[in-house]
């Protein structure tokens, strides 16, 4: 019977049936249980049983139909038994009429048919209820099984009584392995506190979250975010404990990464702002506390452009436009500290957009105010000893430059003193001293000349840039070394392009460069005997605007152990040099975005060439 129960209770919907349905249902079983009555009442008159027995049997169908059908069914079908008994097996047989005895029987029957039907009523309803409830259960414990976390049921004594697919997943062991298992036992639990510690905070508010470090089957550790919620019975009684736990191991290594990278970021020099996009300040390391004197908890919160008062080579919105666009930006800034200084920085800013949609920006600054006081130091030295170079070239060409003006001279006093006889004859002669005062004019215009271009070169000018052609700029040069040519008795021939492009450069300085590298290649000619001493200067063109100026001489070249020297300061092969001229004239070269150096040539004598 108890396997008919279970297997009906099995069988039972949870769905509660409609009133017609009820109603079809009771009829049906209600006819169903008067024909086993019919059936059982013939049978037992055909075999002549007794009508104890009889009583027994129809008693055990009313059971049965109450808990097919219920009480009212069972009870239809227990009047249907009275009258079947009476008619067939009480005396008088075959007539309704009943005897004393026979009404004492029927009550006595009546009454326990109808206490075993409500009975079996009652029990039917727990059954249904119980099954229900174990349906429900199987359908909460299936909602489980498809979540990701790992849940489990422990009693009492951290007895594992339930374990969801998401623990088979996370820790690797079954569920009819980890079920009837101590949990802490099964995955060596380690507690941030102690266990009695967090067993007492259970007990008290019947819940508790906090991280564990569990163990795998494998033997890997993983670290959990930990829920447990106290289960307690009517009387309070702790019952079990339903442990939630959500695998963080990644996220704690990730924050810990994050961690050793904020601290590797307070040990650098460099000042480190992060700022939400666009300006407040949501990181300020240690590099900026003492670079700009704000604290930490003063610069957080406030808006990086006010509190440093940075001035940028381009607009705020320019900026800002530019960073979102490129994700990137470098340059300079110039920013305020606490106590009121102004320093420059070499800035660099990254865009970085978040998950959750904010755009932040990582901003390293370093203070390069006294690396820019160095570099302008620098720059005035080299400019201070590029005007002793001249110098000091001039005081080499000077017996030169007193000859080159000493000829218009003499030429001018020699006209006027022509024009003088002229005007003082008997007969002036008019036509003569108008062509003396020509000459005159013309002798003074070359001196002239020659003394503008000895004062440009000697004159102490910052670098200015313009666009000019150097053909031009070498022909000034040739000119001012005239003397020097001719006292060297060297053959000077041009070969310049026609088709060069104007260059940007500081005509003085270039002049400066052509002139130190023609008086060198003069020079290493001085000791030529026996073969014409050759000097050619040209000019190309190169790719991307550039042009390239070669000064070849026809001298005794150059000892190939010493080449790599000639350009150092100081470093001179000349009697009576400084070794400052090539080292100067590199640098000018550089500064205009080209290159000097020397080739031997295929014959005698060295080439040296530049770009600009």
């Amino acid at each position: 019977m108890w396997s008919l129960i279970r297997s009906f209770g099995r069988s039972a919907s949870l769905e509660p049936p409609t009133r017609a349905e009820r109603l079809w249902r009771s009829v049906w079983h209600t006819a169903l249980g008067s024909v086993i009555v019919g059936v059982v009442t013939l049978v037992g008159f055909s075999l002549q049983a007794d009508d104890a027995a009889i009583a027994v049997v129809y008693l055990f169908v009313i059971v049965l139909t109450s808990l097919w059908a219920g009480l009212t069914a069972a009870l239809a079908v227990s009047v249907v038994a009275i009258l079947c008994y009476d008619y067939f097996f009480a005396p008088p047989l075959f007539t309704l009429g009943i005897g004393e005895i026979d009404i004492v029987v029927l009550i006595v029957f009546w009454t326990t048919a109808i206490v075993v039907t409500q009975l079996m009523s009652k029990v039917r309803k727990s059954f249904q209820e119980i099954q229900r409830s174990e349906t429900r259960l199987r359908e909460q414990a299936h909602l489980l099984d498809l979540t990701h976390d790992s849940v489990f049921v422990r009693d009492v004594h951290d007895v594992i009584r339930y374990w969801n697919r998401g623990a088979e997943e996370l820790y690797g062991w079954t569920r009819e392995e980890a079920i009837g298992k101590p949990s802490h036992e099964l995955l060596r639990t380690v507690f941030p506190a102690s266990r009695e510690t967090v067993t007492a905070a259970l007990l008290s508010t019947a819940r508790w979250e906090g991280e564990l470090v569990h163990s795998r089957r494998d033997g890997t550790r993983v670290t959990v975010a930990s829920r447990w919620s106290l289960q307690r019975d009517q009387a309070g009684h702790p019952v079990a404990t339903l442990e939630t736990n959500n695998d963080i191991t990644e996220r704690k290594r990730a924050e810990e990464a994050r961690i050793r990278q904020a601290n590797l970021l307070e040990q650098t020099h460099d000042a480190i702002i992060v700022w939400e996009f666009p300006g407040r300040i949501i990181y300020w390391n240690r590099g900026a506390e003492r670079l700009y004197g704000f604290s930490r908890e003063e610069a957080v919160g406030r808006s990086s452009h006010e509190l440093l008062q940075t001035e940028h080579p381009l607009p705020t919105a320019a900026f800002e436009a530019a960073l979102e666009r490129h994700g990137d930006w470098s340059g300079e800034l110039t920013h305020t500290t606490r106590d009121g200084r102004k320093i420059l920085v070499e800035s660099r800013h990254l865009l970085m957009r978040e998950p959750d949609s904010r755009r932040l920006v990582l901003e390293t600054n370093r203070d390069i105010s006294e690396r820019r006081q160095a570099e302008e130091a620098a720059r005035k030295a080299q400019a201070e000893l590029a005007h002793v170079g001249r110098i000091t070239t001039l005081g080499e060409m000077a017996a030169s430059i007193a000859h080159e003006v000493d000829q218009p001279l003499s030429g001018v006093v020699i006209n006027a003193n022509a024009s003088l006889r002229f005007l003082t004859g008997p007969s002036p002669n008019l036509e003569e001293v108008r062509d003396g005062l020509q000459a005159i004019a013309r002798d003074g215009r070359r001196a002239s000349d020659v003394i503008a271009r000895i004062r440009a070169l000697a004159r102490r000018t910052g670098t200015e840039r313009a666009a000019l052609d150097i053909n031009d700029v070498i022909r000034e040069v040739i000119g001012l070394a005239d003397a020097e040519v001719r006292q060297a008795r060297a053959n000077l021939r041009t070969e310049l392009a026609g088709d060069l492009p104007q260059v940007l450069g500081d005509p003085v300085q270039l002049q400066q460069v052509v002139l130190n590298l023609l008086l060198n290649g003069l020079d290493a000619m001085s000791a030529v005997a026996g073969r014409p001493r050759q000097l050619v200067i040209s000019t190309h063109r190169e790719t991307g605007d550039r042009v390239r100026v070669a000064v070849r001489d026809s001298g005794s070249g150059i000892d190939p152990q010493l080449a790599p020297r000639m350009f150092e300061a100081f470093y001179t092969t000349k009697r009576h040099g400084l070794g400052m001229g090539l080292s100067i004239s590199r640098s000018i070269v550089e500064q205009h975005g080209g290159r000097l150096w020397a080739v031997p040539n295929d014959g005698p004598g060295t080439t040296f060439q530049f770009t600009v």
